[in-house]
């Protein structure tokens, strides 16, 4: 997964920046710095944790100006002060892993019974934004069902605009996701923060449902071999991850995200043809692994 030095800036090729909001300060926001910042009508702000980081930052629309949130700090503070004296934006999007009725961020998550706790910084989001604006939750489930209903309807109040959140899984469509909100049709779709390419290219899934991995490493003559984890239904790909060929490393155990909690999955790899060839790995929801082992290979792949 790629990452941004903390309090670092990630440049754009069109010398636009992508900021990180600074440890230090509590209540302050993180400084422009850099090259004169094109006119932007719509802001991201993305968790550190999700899938395939840096695909999101080199492949937003140019409309688009990016944040990547900090795990220290409540997420809506972050966003409150970053968007302090903003105002007429289009959108307000955040990318980060969900499920039904949650906002997964690495500082905390967000559900209907959280809002209370952020109303005045939620109150804040929703005044940077235009007549018509719209605040676009990009995670997982986040609006699905009866928990994800009173999310949205909770955030909508909270905020003052109308929300955006997908039921179904959001991410690579090789891996089930997609980028369209349910809903009423409209002229014109909300558009996710990436471009066309970028929403081909990503890799990861915005899901909070997670399955271990583990087992013995086999060995291989290639320097890194890619698994991937299928539906047992159906041998849809759900996710990939990658282990060492022919490291001295017997033993393995990871998390991957997976789509759904209600699926049973299974791990191996894809021959010439695609056919599925089951490994001989294990899928739990918590790790078989001994704790205190040294022998364990960990990996963020497919987190």
């Amino acid at each position: 997964m790629s990452r941004v030095p903390r309090g670092g800036v990630v440049p754009r090729f069109d010398r636009r920046q992508i900021h990180s909001l600074p440890n230090a300060a509590i209540d302050r926001p993180n400084a422009r710095i850099g090259a004169p910042r094109l006119h932007t009508s719509e802001l991201l702000f993305v968790d550190p944790s999700v899938s395939d980081l840096g695909t999101i930052l080199r492949n937003l629309r140019p409309q688009v100006e990016a944040i990547v949130l900090d795990a220290e700090r409540p997420a809506a503070r972050q966003m409150a002060l970053a968007l302090e004296g903003r105002d007429g934006l289009d959108a307000v999007h955040v990318i980060a892993h969900g499920a039904p009725g949650r906002v997964c961020f690495a500082a905390g998550e967000w559900s209907a019974r959280t809002l209370q706790y952020d109303e005045a910084d939620l109150a804040t989001i929703g005044q940077a934004l235009g007549q018509d604006g719209e605040f676009r939750v990009w995670s997982c489930y986040a609006g699905q069902g009866r928990a994800g209903r009173a999310f949205v309807e909770g955030l909508a109040h909270a905020v003052g605009v109308g929300v955006r959140a997908p039921t179904k899984p959001v991410g690579s469509a090789a891996l089930g996701g997609s980028w369209v909100f349910a809903g009423r049709a409209r002229r014109v779709p909300p558009q996710p923060p990436l471009t066309g390419r970028g929403l081909e290219v990503y890799a990861g899934l915005l899901a909070d449902v997670y399955r271990i991995v583990s087992g013995d490493v086999p060995h291989d003559p290639a320097e890194n071999v890619t698994y991937v984890v299928v539906n047992s239904r159906d041998k849809r790909v759900v996710a990939t991850f990658s282990l060492p060929g022919h490291a001295n490393i017997p033993r393995f155990s990871l998390k991957v995200a997976v789509p759904s909690e209600s699926e049973t999955y299974e791990a191996g790899r894809l021959d010439e043809l695609g056919k599925f060839i089951p490994a001989d790995f294990m899928i739990s929801q918590t790790s078989q692994l001994g704790a205190g082992r040294t022998n364990a290979w960990e990996s963020p792949h497919g987190v």
